[in-house]
């Protein structure tokens, strides 16, 4: 099983992509031997926008892998994103990873989104099956519920025929469409115990649909912080899961998310995004990479 750990921007930060800081990190990540840095979607929040973002980071390093965790597809035209997933992947040269999901659950970035809760699932759906078509080959036409256009392909042509599509979410539905739709799944707030549960919800809906998820093909997210100090906000969504204890998903120190990954990586797991928390960043992804990334990885 290839174990791979790779970072989230702290959510609780903005991403200014223009700030000396961001770069430094990205620099560090590179040098580091990190495997992929994953950036957030939300239309209300400090994020900077994914894929223009994650396009300025492929230009600026060689190996980094870019993921996105997770995109709303529920709210662009999949077509549109077709492309703009195709640009990014020929400007990393093949290094692009995209999570899709529904979009966080919160009244302010609903409305803002517009899109009707009740018609995200099939939306998303939908977009991954445009998504993919396009990035086999063109033209294709399509005639559904939400989009239909003739004889669109994709230019720039993607560097790879087929794109991998990982899906988010822990509840129930979010589990089986992960098996019927996607290539991969990525947790959170999930713990060690159950995650080898929520993985064979994934399978065997994946086995009613007639297909199979690799292995190596699931993991999580989880939060790493030098020590107990955290702003109320992020204590506040850290705990957003009351009967989580927060030692599950949240590692105070280096040692202690070694102790967690392997822990995870017992249960089935094998990929990871680490969201490193901490108010001089760059010191304490060295920190994290010396004494607990490195060993995991060597497994």
């Amino acid at each position: 099983m290839s174990v791979r750990v790779g970072l989230g921007w702290n959510p609780f930060e903005a991403v200014d992509p223009g700030a000396p800081a961001f770069w430094e990190a990205v620099e560090a990540m590179e040098e580091l031997g990190y495997d992929s840095l994953w950036l957030s979607d939300t239309a209300t929040l400090g994020d900077a926008a994914p894929l223009p973002t994650l396009a300025a980071v492929a230009a600026r390093t060689r190996r980094l892998k870019l993921g996105t965790g997770v995109i709303v597809a529920p709210a662009r035209n999949p077509v549109l994103l077709a492309k703009e997933l195709a640009t990014v992947d020929a400007i990393s040269g093949g290094r692009l990873f995209p999570a899709m999901g529904l979009g966080i659950d919160e009244p302010r970035e609903s409305m803002a989104m517009g899109v009707e809760r009740s018609e995200r699932p099939a939306r998303l759906a939908e977009a991954m099956a445009i998504v993919r078509a396009l990035w086999a080959g063109g033209p294709v036409s399509h005639e559904g519920r939400f989009w239909s256009f003739e004889d669109v392909t994709l230019a720039p042509a993607p560097t790879r025929p087929r794109i991998e599509i990982w899906l988010a979410g822990h509840a129930p539905r979010a589990l089986r469409r992960a098996g019927r739709l996607a290539d991969g799944w990525l947790g959170s707030f999930v713990a060690p115990s159950e995650i080898g549960g929520l993985i064979r919800t994934i399978q065997d809906a994946a086995a009613e649909a007639g297909r199979a998820i690799d292995d190596d093909h699931y993991g999580t997210t989880l939060f790493a912080t030098p020590d107990e100090s955290l702003p109320p906000a992020a204590a506040a969504l850290l705990d957003r899961r009351p009967g989580l204890s927060r030692a599950d998903h949240v590692a105070v120190g280096a040692a202690a998310l070694r102790r967690l990954l392997e822990r995870f990586v017992a249960e089935g797991a094998s990929k990871f995004v680490v969201v490193p928390m901490a108010a001089d960043l760059v010191p304490w992804l060295r920190e994290l990479q010396l004494e607990a990334v490195g060993p995991v990885e060597a497994r």
